[in-house]
């Protein structure tokens, strides 16, 4: 027997009633709402217990929210679609914490059952809501709150994932979601499947989600695998499709560190220069290829020069290659800020540090540096450095290169032309 398909169902004024029991009956009033604080319609109630004041203003905030025209956020429903146990077994539970993006209890999973008289459309257990982050263009924040009874079951991955598709299908870019330090389970949560990092001493822990798919799995962490079949399955009419097939296929086997990439540029007198770096997204059609770095890096300038670069990812687990060659532009200062925002706090105080590729004095040059981003960090974790950029080379090629074990190769040639993409197989 399968187990219950979890659902979003955008609320409604029936499904605001069934969410109101699913609160009452298994969460804290703070969890779900804005209700305690200045704004507890009850503040000489136990914090933990609900009043009839903080129901109708839980309620009255999903109206004003959620169903009034224009009320600023979306909110789902979290259903089940089949009841999460057969009929009988009994209810319990230990409270937990739940807040944005909230998964787990704090005591073991316990099992749970429809209430009497549910609709057979499925057990409401929770809310997930998308709600636009002001001064933010394309970023969306994520909530989420779960029954207690349906906590440590897995669902919070499922409604999380679900929400980013509904985000990326809504035309948002970015998905923004946070939790208290004390909320080991939705830690855990924004940590797996949001890529998020944790830094010592803080109070909430946030994570900023690229949405296009590409930029999903080149977030992935990942340990060694092994190499898949060496044989084409397919050869679409633009190199995107493939390469995303590649890096999910990376990415599941477990490919180790599959975002690094080798960028190749010349200098101001045509000599060649390559490095390694992080590669951040690739466009679905795999004409534009994104990474980000400082302008005034040796390969900042260099790009300024000559826009053009090669680059380069290896794979060797899987025996595969993938080179692109193309003309490279820099972004806007507001794609260099959202860009920011996703990376760890240590990558942040590296870039801070700055003078990247200038002569080093001295090991204490360089550690009163680091410590000097790491106050500017502390202060101001969104403030960008100036000359942060980030870089689009736009293909007019991409390869692919499959090896094998008895030295049989096979290459795929994309070329970029007025008409679209011209692919044709190459010898080894």
């Amino acid at each position: 027997m399968t187990g219950p398909r979890v659902e979003l169902r955008p609320l409604d004024a029936p499904l605001l009633e069934r969410l109101v029991v699913a609160a009452v009956d298994g969460a804290r009033p703070a969890q779900v709402a804005p209700l305690s604080g200045a704004d507890d319609p009850s503040p000489q109630a136990p914090v933990d217990h609900w009043t009839d004041a903080r129901i109708d203003a839980f309620r009255a905030w999903h109206r004003a929210a959620s169903l009034a025209p224009g009320g600023g956020q979306r909110t789902f429903a979290v259903l089940l679609a089949e009841p999460a146990v057969p009929a009988g077994e009994g209810r319990g539970g230990t409270a937990a914490a739940a807040d944005a993006g909230g998964d787990g209890a704090d005591g073991e999973p316990t099992n749970g059952e429809p209430a009497d008289g549910e609709p057979a459309d499925g057990e409401v257990i929770g809310a997930a809501r998308l709600a636009d982050v002001p001064g933010e263009a394309g970023t969306v924040e994520a909530g989420l709150w779960l029954s207690r009874h349906h906590r440590g079951r897995g669902h919070g991955r499922t409604v999380l994932r679900l929400l980013r598709e509904a985000a990326r299908d809504a035309g948002a870019h970015r998905l923004f979601a946070s939790t208290t330090a004390g909320n080991a389970a939705a830690r855990r949560l924004l940590v797996t499947e949001l890529g998020a990092h944790t830094a010592p001493g803080a109070a909430t822990l946030t994570a900023r989600d690229q949405l296009s798919p590409a930029a999903a799995l080149l977030g992935r962490a990942s340990g060694p695998g092994e190499a898949p079949s060496p044989a084409w399955r397919e050869q679409p009419g633009s190199p995107g499709p493939l390469v995303l097939r590649w890096l999910r296929e990376a990415a599941d086997a477990g490919v180790a560190a599959l975002q690094a990439a080798t960028l190749a540029t010349v200098d101001e007198e045509g000599a060649p220069d390559a490095r390694v770096l992080v590669l951040r997204d690739v466009s679905p059609d795999g004409a534009a290829w994104s990474f980000a770095t400082d302008s005034g890096s040796t390969k900042g300038r260099q790009l300024a020069a000559r826009p053009a670069a090669a680059l380069t990812l290896h794979w060797p687990e899987q025996a595969r290659q993938v080179r692109v060659r193309g003309e490279v532009a820099a972004g806007t200062r507001d794609d260099a800020a959202a860009e920011f925002r996703t990376r760890s706090p240590a990558a942040r105080i590296a870039a801070h540090t700055g003078h990247q590729s200038e002569p080093l004095a001295s090991d204490q040059a360089y550690r009163q540096a680091a410590e000097a981003a790491r106050r500017l960090v502390a202060a101001d974790p969104d403030a960008v450095p100036p000359g942060h950029t980030v870089y689009t080379l736009h293909a007019r090629e991409v390869e692919f290169w499959q090896g094998a074990p008895d030295r049989f190769h096979q290459r795929l040639h994309y070329h970029r032309t007025a008409d679209g993409w011209d692919a044709r197989r190459l010898w080894p």
